[in-house]
């Protein structure tokens, strides 16, 4: 019976599930190694107007991908966290 059972009994039933719990801890995955870079137009000094507006909007549009694509990761690893009952 647990009622019988000693503070130190508890507590070291306790530390048993805990440390149980944390050695069946999986590490978060990495982020995909896109997520964090950067994007830069590549326009330069000089160089016509329309073509720095296209190479701009060229920049924007990888750039509004890569935020698409990893928040969709986030969103799927969310996902299979609340699936698996660890959120």
């Amino acid at each position: 019976m647990s009622s019988c059972a000693t503070v130190e009994d508890r507590a070291t039933s306790a530390g048993d599930r805990l440390g149980k719990a944390a050695a069946e801890a999986k590490p978060d995955p990495a982020l995909p190694a896109d997520c964090r870079r950067k994007e830069r137009s590549g326009v330069r000094e000089g160089e016509p107007m329309d073509v720095a507006l296209i190479k701009t909007d060229q920049a924007l549009g990888r750039a509004n991908a890569r935020v698409r694509r990893c928040a969709a990761w986030h969103d799927g690893f969310r996902a299979d966290l609340k699936k698996a009952g660890l959120e």
